[in-house]
């Protein structure tokens, strides 16, 4: 598995750990666990900042490879 994959594993990942603990700390918030709600809205936002560390490198990783692509496409005439 290439370093693309492994980000793009990344994002859906976090994406879904965001969504779930979205879903927990509303359950939460209603059966009347305040502090447990806000800490799984704190860990979302936390999964926040790893969906888009995982995008950021992702993107990083594509702009390396099309770079490698194009100065092998320059040496060879």
């Amino acid at each position: 598995m290439n370093a693309r994959k492994i980000f793009l594993l990344g994002i859906a990942f976090f994406t879904l750990l965001f969504m779930a603990l979205v879903l927990l700390g509303s359950w939460l918030l209603h059966i009347g666990s305040k502090q447990f709600a806000i800490a799984s809205f704190l860990f979302a936002f936390g999964a926040v900042f790893g969906q888009v560390a995982c995008l950021a490198l992702y993107i990083r990783q594509t702009a390396l490879e099309k770079a490698a692509k194009a100065a092998a496409a320059e040496e060879t005439p």
